[in-house]
């Protein structure tokens, strides 16, 4: 009886993972901002330099309810990361990493398009690799 209990609460937890990761993955597919992208810019919302040297940029393109943004990376190096934060309450709580992207080669990258609609707030954070203090900009 009690070998059964502990297959039942093993596959339960395995159930219960499985399940929370599919949501995180669907809700980030689901997320991302359709029509977007980013090979049109607006402009460079806010910009913040990392602990090496690296740039992250929170780029967009629209505007009003049809504004796009993504977080890019320049002067980095292999291993850096850069995602999107989005918060709908003025960035007191948010939806974090969105795109999360890392520099495989060269020295910049940057995340998808995401749509940024009206009363929410959006930033661009990365970090030098794993481990490392992370730098946002300021929400926009």
């Amino acid at each position: 009886m009690r070998f059964n209990k502990k297959i039942a609460a093993t596959v339960s937890a395995l159930a219960m993972t499985t399940g929370l990761l599919a949501m995180s993955g669907a809700a980030t597919t689901a997320s991302a901002a359709d029509g977007c992208s980013t090979n049109v810019v607006t402009g460079t919302a806010r910009s913040a330099t990392g602990s090496k040297g690296q740039l992250f940029e929170l780029r967009y393109n629209g505007s009003g309810n049809n504004t796009c943004a993504w977080g890019r990376v320049t002067n980095g190096a292999p291993g850096m990361h850069v995602w999107v934060d989005r918060s709908r309450d003025g960035g007191r709580t948010w939806e974090p990493q969105l795109g999360w992207r890392e520099i495989a080669g060269g020295t910049s990258v940057h995340t998808e398009a995401w749509r940024d609609p009206n009363g929410s707030v959006m930033r661009a954070c990365g970090d030098s690799g794993y481990n490392t203090v992370i730098t946002c900009t300021g929400w926009f």
